[in-house]
């Protein structure tokens, strides 16, 4: 089987994290898939940006389900950048360059995290069944996952699992919130592990992978996916 590369957040060494420069340099060095996190403005607006605060990334205070649409895109990033929608994301990533995208579930509770899921589920709904297929969500929130997949059940989903647990424990978390599979921690992720999740019927990818060293050990072990934090250097896209 191949091992894909995923950008995490895009290119975000080389340009600002999930940004639509950061995916689109993602996508012209040949990465097949990127991965980006979504949030809903105060207005119902689903915007990509991965804190739930805004000071590390805008310089300014607040949370950012408390600001509008308007107010969100007014905030400065680096350079000309601005916070983008996920259908912008889509056009770019889906439509323009028919490459998958994974969209990560963020928020700052859990029944802020449900709103999220629903209006994404609603959203991802008026996809065509091709555009649907490459698209994944995941999200440390597992009942919102859940959530997105009854009202979206054409979409892959993954729970996103830290450190700490085995494989049984694992397993049980992904069928408790009916996930086609798991995203794992690359500290705590095994070939062992792997194998059994495989053997659930669950794929598995790992994410944050920092370097080609820890990357070639894990490529090693079966997964279907790597998210990576993208360095900008030359290295190895898919393997067998």
């Amino acid at each position: 089987m191949k091992t894909i590369l995923i950008a995490h957040r895009g290119a975000q060494e080389i340009a600002p994290e999930n940004t639509l420069s950061a995916f689109s340099l993602a996508l012209h060095r040949g990465f097949p898939a990127v991965e980006c996190d979504v949030q809903l403005s105060r207005d119902g607006k689903l915007v990509i940006i991965h804190d739930e605060t805004l000071h590390r990334t805008t310089g300014k205070p607040g949370w950012v389900s408390r600001h509008t649409f308007a107010e969100l895109r007014k905030l400065p990033l680096q350079g000309q950048e601005r916070i983008p929608t996920l259908s912008e994301v889509i056009e770019l990533v889906i439509r323009s360059a028919r490459r998958r995208l994974v969209i990560e579930i963020k928020a700052d509770s859990e029944a802020h995290a449900e709103k999220v899921a629903l209006v994404l589920a609603k959203a991802l709904a008026k996809l065509s069944a091709t555009e649907s297929r490459r698209v994944e969500v995941h999200s440390f929130w597992y009942k919102a996952l859940r959530l997105f997949k009854r009202k979206c059940p054409l979409v892959t989903t993954a729970a996103i699992v830290g450190g700490g647990f085995d494989a049984p424990e694992i397993i049980a978390i992904a069928q408790k919130y009916q996930a086609n599979g798991v995203s794992l921690n690359y500290e705590f992720v095994s070939k062992s592990i792997v194998r059994d999740c495989h053997a659930a019927g669950l794929f598995v990818d790992t994410w944050a992978v920092p370097d080609g060293t820890v990357m070639k050990r894990l490529r090693r072990f079966g997964l279907e996916a790597i998210v990576e934090n993208y360095t900008g250097k030359k290295i190895p896209i898919a393997s067998s």
